[in-house]
């Protein structure tokens, strides 16, 4: 090889090198922004509601965004009784929904009652959902026919409430 050869060879790897180092940092700072995004607020939310109710450990804040968008806070009192909060995200006044665990369908067996009602749907989440004043757990998935469904359903009994389909435009 001559030395002109060897040394586009070097240049060239070391530039690809210096370009996968550069994509590499910036996919972790894109993912770090991203997940901050996701998570912003929960920590706040948690020292509210460990200072203002009975709630002495957090297990899981996940976000719901129905007509108002809540914290769903899922946490112990001291006694060990599980209980579910819904933590409204606007206003400077919080009008707490809160909900013992062991009152509601636990998330595995709504999805097993809707696992047997739509077997070859593919569920994406399932999640506690305060619409109109109503406890229900919100289901998202994929229906057979692949369109994008939220279903409401009551978070005691499983029942119906009401579903949004969405259609594919393009593959």
């Amino acid at each position: 090889m001559t030395k002109m050869n060897r040394r586009w060879l070097r240049n060239s790897l070391l530039i690809f090198s210096i370009l996968f180092i550069s994509l590499v940092i910036y996919g972790i700072f894109l993912y770090m922004d991203l997940n901050e995004e996701r998570t912003k607020g929960f920590s706040k939310t948690q020292r509210d509601l460990i200072q203002q109710t009975s709630i002495t450990d957090i297990e899981k804040i996940e976000k719901f965004n129905g007509e108002q968008a809540y914290h769903v806070v899922y946490g112990k009192t001291e006694d060990g009784s599980e209980k579910i909060i819904f933590y409204p995200l606007a206003g400077s006044e919080k009008q707490l929904t809160t909900v013992d665990a062991d009152e509601i369908l636990p998330e595995s067996k709504m999805i097993g009652m809707w696992q047997s009602e739509c077997p070859s749907c593919q569920l994406v989440k399932a999640t506690p959902a305060l619409l109109d004043n109503e406890l229900l757990w919100e289901l998202v998935y994929y229906d057979e026919e692949n369109h994008y469904v939220f279903d409401y359903r009551s978070i005691y009994d499983g029942s119906h409430y009401e579903d949004i389909r969405y259609l594919r435009q393009f593959n």
